[in-house]
């Protein structure tokens, strides 16, 4: 039980690190005002945090189900990750719509 308590975690770690990354590319794309590439940066990073909503899910079940009797140091972290590339997600989202405004207006 507790390998794939660790697996999940480490899942979420991981898809939430890569989204995120992504986020902070799409925020420095529309800084250069490169919307189109931007925006599909956004969609990729939404596809891979996507996965890690999978694996969060699984273990919110395996906690409603009594499957984990302690709160380990992991999850805690996996939580931060998770949580941190959310931000990022609607920090790219308006930063992007931030750009457009300002490139209509130097137009």
């Amino acid at each position: 039980m507790e390998n794939k308590i660790e697996q999940h975690c480490f899942e979420i770690i991981s898809f939430s690190g890569g989204a995120k990354a992504l986020f902070l590319e799409a925020v420095d794309l529309a800084m250069e005002f490169k919307f189109e590439e931007a925006a599909a940066k956004i969609k990729e990073g939404k596809d891979i945090l996507k996965q890690g909503h999978q694996a969060h899910a699984e273990l919110l079940t395996m906690d409603v189900n009594g499957e984990m009797p302690h709160m380990p140091l992991l999850l805690v972290h996996a939580e931060d990750q998770f949580m941190s590339s959310e931000d990022a997600l609607t920090l790219a989202n308006k930063t992007l719509k931030l750009m457009k405004v300002i490139s209509e207006k130097l137009k």
